[in-house]
């Protein structure tokens, strides 16, 4: 029945899509965070609805006739210099199956980045966007949220086929998430949308919650005390925090609590079992290893899970001492961490321009909202949104491999398409000194 209430809807998106080309970039960003093939069981299954809406998008832009104004920017620029370079260590020493495959991904999230700065200019299209990846996280977080109350806290919550592909990213995008809801709740006027929107936020929680992701607990541990720290209704938060923490205590079997511990400690329920630190600690060591034969280009996407590189550094790790015995493996592991994930992939030059990347978003929207966007306004309250989702991402992104997760690149492209529809306006409206606004002509 999904199949074919889908394929009846198909032709009506694919119309729209081809007319409206921003129609199309939402529908493939929609299929892009939740693959429809998770809810399709039968004949569904062949339509490949993410390419065609992707195909659609690039099509409908071609042919647009009045595009949206465009301008360059060094950051721009960074990215699809980072994109270029994240290719080199495979091109150059990935003599190993996947990792084409993994490059191939993260080109189709540059697309849809760059698709996306073309676009997006208006505030309806900012707000649509962010209602769609509500269509794809939460209707995951808010179902996996139900079932993490109803069973008691006994829920064992498991990836999806798509950008959520185990527990640990289940709970970075939803994480990453939650202040674009809390944006959308303080600028959506429909009522019964705000109290949608209110539910979605705490079944996400319950759902970050019932992953057992240590990452996504720091991670909500950050949110609410940045929420507490820089909101004027304290109290409400205190008093949300205090529900969602009895409901925590009430509900969770002891076992969450003892992977909880773990977050600070080297143990393992099982002697004979690699700790969750000791496994982390030995894979950093080995991307750091990695980097250090190949520091410009690295060794490719997903290197030191493959036996012919990580075979070659077992015997240097005691020659590391970072405080965690590592003893040598016997399987490889992937990254566990952004920065090590991308150290080696794409080496010392690589997390370089990864840092970089993150540094100049976070003070461009610093800039953005001294220089062009007053405090108050939609567009300012959407930049603080991205900027707590973009270092909750940095927080949970210590420990998982997530470097290359597209709600990133998302963000990133909403913070450049809102500076290039400051600085192509015909009337730009600036702050002088004194925070007072001033008109000016002329396109900055």
């Amino acid at each position: 029945m999904r199949d074919l209430f889908l394929v009846i809807l198909f032709p009506f998106f694919l119309y729209y899509g081809f007319r409206t080309p921003v129609v199309a970039l939402y529908l493939w960003f929609w299929t892009s965070m939740y693959p429809l093939q998770n809810w399709l069981f039968g004949f569904g299954l062949s339509l490949r609805f993410n390419m065609v809406f992707s195909l659609a998008t690039m099509l409908g832009y071609v042919f647009m006739k009045n595009k949206p104004a465009f301008k360059m920017s060094g950051l721009l620029a960074l990215i699809l210099i980072f994109t270029f370079h994240s290719a080199l260590g495979g091109a150059l020493y990935g003599a190993y199956s996947g990792v084409w495959t993994k490059f191939e991904y993260f080109f189709k999230v540059m697309l849809f980045f760059i698709f996306t700065v073309l676009l997006l200019r208006k505030k309806e299209h900012f707000e649509a966007i962010l209602l769609y990846l509500c269509l794809a996280l939460c209707f995951f977080g808010v179902m996996e949220g139900m079932k993490v109350i109803l069973s008691g806290g006994g829920h064992k919550m498991a990836g999806i086929h798509g950008p959520l592909g185990d527990n640990n990213k289940v709970a970075l995008g939803l994480n990453m998430t939650i202040p674009l809801i809390l944006y959308l709740i303080t600028h959506v006027k429909d009522k019964y949308i705000k109290l949608a929107l209110k539910g979605a936020a705490f079944f996400c929680i319950m759902a970050i919650i019932g992953t057992g992701s240590r990452g996504g607990f720091i991670g909500l541990v950050f949110m609410a005390i940045y929420y507490w720290w820089k909101n004027g209704k304290k109290m409400s938060i205190v008093f949300s925090a205090l529900l969602i923490a009895a409901l925590v205590a009430v509900l969770m079997p002891s076992s969450w609590f003892e992977r909880m511990e773990t977050i600070d400690n080297n143990s393992s329920n099982n002697k004979e079992e690699v700790s969750p630190l000791t496994s982390r600690v030995t894979s950093w060591k080995l991307n750091y290893l990695a980097a250090l034969d190949h520091p410009f280009v690295g060794w490719g996407f997903n290197s030191t899970a493959v036996k012919g590189v990580w075979i070659n550094y077992v015997y240097d790790l005691g020659s590391l001492d970072w405080g965690v015995d590592t003893p040598i493996p016997t399987k490889g592991y992937v990254a566990h961490s952004i920065y090590f994930e991308v150290l080696g992939n794409q080496g010392f030059l690589g997390l370089f321009m990864f840092l970089l990347i993150i540094f100049l978003t976070l003070t461009k929207i610093s800039s953005l909202q001294r220089t062009y966007y007053k405090k108050g306004n939609w567009q300012s309250d959407l930049l603080n949104a991205i900027k707590v989702s973009i270092a909750t991402f940095c927080i949970c992104g210590a420990a998982l491999s997530a470097a290359y997760f597209e709600l990133l690149y998302l963000l990133i492209a909403l913070v450049l398409c809102l500076e290039i529809a400051a600085k192509t306006s015909e009337k730009v409206m600036k702050l002088d000194e004194n925070g007072m606004r001033i008109k000016s002509n002329t396109v900055v």
